[in-house]
């Protein structure tokens, strides 16, 4: 299964691979595209907006989660799934809105109850 997850705080990445062993990691954007990049096929993404420490960032910059829902719309991967995790509610709800515009199955779940629920979201 492939299985990506993009999120800069260590602690999370840690519960996170506790429980999908297999996932590949990435805590930067661009690191993220480059993972993206490297397989034809995902089974599930999630994604995380505010990155490097920072809280609130806008959307704009190259260095969120958003830059690589940009790169996912005009390079057009093939993901079953998208999940964006962020607790920046106003960013993650524009990353799901973007997403489903180009036809991506994506549903914005915050953290705290995404990963609470995380082994019925991956499987």
């Amino acid at each position: 299964m492939n299985i990506l997850f993009l999120d800069d705080s260590d602690h999370r990445i840690k519960a996170f691979k506790s429980v999908v062993k297999e996932a590949k990691i990435a805590q930067t954007a661009q690191r993220c595209i480059d993972l993206l990049s490297t397989q034809d096929t995902w089974n599930v993404i999630f994604l995380d907006h505010d990155l490097g420490g920072q809280i609130d960032v806008m959307s704009e910059r190259n260095d969120t989660g958003m830059e690589v829902v940009r790169w996912i719309v005009t390079n057009q991967p093939q993901i079953r799934n998208i999940i964006v995790h962020t607790l920046n509610q106003s960013a993650g709800q524009r990353m799901v809105d973007k997403l489903k515009d180009a036809k991506y199955e994506a549903v914005y779940i915050p953290y705290e109850t995404m990963i609470d629920n995380l082994e019925n979201l991956y499987e």
